[in-house]
């Protein structure tokens, strides 16, 4: 999990070739509403669990694998894909892990021994007293010992070691970010897990944030995030392997994500910061609840036409109460033709019930997506694996109130109301004495 998030500006909207076309005939010139929803009788908005069908991308695979002598074919775990360019990359807001079976280390004591085991143990020194003759426990030093390559944004995407201790999976390691400039091999000297317990449970984890990856183009891999191969286990003393995955001959390390994490977007009535009632809160029905661990929660908008408009600017009324402490963050997006794309991902919170964040009400511009037919707004909320809440004010969740889509069409579209001025005024007044900026981007 990332220690430290900084300030950084996000424009995720992926490369894509803008044919150019022809303006429409007769073009309005007017700048217009083409849709509005202030949330007073909202239909055909969607909620999605994105955990809920979230798959593993640890797998098998022989691109780019560990080049091991002892088999002509070489196949390495790679937390990876093909799905954004030709070289194999990472998408945003990954969490996968790679888990090993529970490996015995040899360092528990022992549980059942009889009385002439003990007895064999000790012999009379000189002065006719019993002293050991040699440790029932043999000192063993187990080591986790394997051969990587990562390649992922440096200070934000990492692959971190972790194991199980008393519950609480702990990193063994700083998490490994940027790129390893090919495959390094810990060989002999690697994590000692003499702490850990016996059995010990280890897993590798690479998680990736809301943006900057091969899938947004922003930082483009090669063969990112994690490839690993040649997992050990032994006895850094004696020797003894306890362990060891070569992935060739049917490894039994198992790929995971987490589990669904639950939709927490919902209707309701009474949130503070909210211009008219209804409006969406994903969060609990308090404003003081806390929200669960690893959500990833996506709020979708109705289908709108676009297919009139050659400018086209996506407003949305955000308020906010996502403490910073364990940067969970929420992203909005567009869906154009089927295709997502992503805006721009924030963290932070007014700690308040103060009002909007300006950079909603603003407005993004997605003119550059044009020619299109179809619009859907998306705002996906995630959560750490601490949950979310409270802040210092004590409040933790997401209210979406009025969205609206401006721009300028072919010819008036008549069959959508104009979004009154007055409203765009109320909201703006409502906004508290902050910072223009009252959120921090990624």
């Amino acid at each position: 999990m990332r220690v430290d998030m900084v300030v950084r500006t996000l424009l995720v909207i992926l490369l894509v070739a803008v044919v150019s076309s022809p303006a429409l005939a007769n073009p309005s010139g007017v700048w217009q509403t083409i849709w509005y929803d202030d949330m007073s009788e909202p239909t055909g908005w969607t909620t999605v669990d994105l955990t809920a069908t979230a798959a593993p991308h640890f797998h098998p695979d022989s691109y780019q694998a560990y080049d091991d002598p002892a088999f002509e074919d070489d196949v390495s775990w790679w937390c990876g894909n093909f799905d954004y360019d030709a070289d194999g990359g990472y998408g945003n807001s990954w969490d996968d892990r790679l888990v090993l079976p529970s490996v015995q280390i040899g360092t528990s004591a022992v549980e059942e021994i009889n009385w002439g085991v003990i007895k064999s143990l000790y012999r009379d020194d000189a002065n006719g007293s019993s002293r050991p003759t040699r440790d029932p426990r043999p000192e063993v030093m187990p080591v986790l010992t394997f051969a990587y390559r990562h390649d992922s944004e440096i200070g934000y995407d990492y692959t971190y070691v972790e194991a199980e201790s008393l519950g609480v999976w702990r990193p063994l390691n700083s998490g490994y970010d940027g790129s390893s400039g090919g495959w390094q091999d810990l060989g002999a000297y690697g994590f000692v897990l003499s702490d850990y317990g016996d059995p010990v449970n280890l897993r590798f984890r690479f998680i990736s944030d809301g943006s900057f990856s091969d899938e947004d183009g922003a930082y483009l891999t090669d063969g990112g995030a994690f490839q690993v191969d040649n997992i050990r286990i032994f006895d850094f003393y004696g020797g003894e392997t306890f362990f060891f995955d070569d992935v060739q001959s049917g490894s039994p390390c198992m790929p995971g994500v987490p589990g669904a994490a639950g939709d927490y977007w919902h209707l309701v009535d009474d949130v503070c910061s909210s211009n008219v009632i209804p409006s969406w809160w994903c969060g609990g029905d308090a404003d003081t609840s806390l929200i669960p661990p690893n959500l990833a929660n996506a709020l979708i908008s109705p289908l709108i036409d676009i297919s009139l408009a050659y400018t086209c600017t996506i407003h949305y009324a955000v308020h906010a109460e996502v403490p910073t402490v364990d940067n969970d963050y929420w992203i909005n997006s567009v869906i154009v033709d089927g295709t997502e794309y992503g805006l721009n991902a924030f963290w932070g919170d007014f700690e308040q019930c103060g009002g909007f964040g300006t950079a909603g009400l603003d407005g993004d511009d997605i003119s550059m997506l044009l020619p299109a037919t179809t619009l859907r707004y998306m705002l996906t909320f995630f959560t750490t694996e601490n949950g979310c809440g409270p802040g210092v004010a004590g409040g933790a969740g997401i209210n979406l109130d009025d969205t609206w889509v401006m721009g300028v069409s072919g010819s008036p579209n008549r069959n959508q109301p104009n979004l009154d001025p007055r409203a765009v005024r109320r909201m703006q007044k409502a906004m508290p004495a902050v910072p223009e900026s009252p959120y921090r981007k990624l």
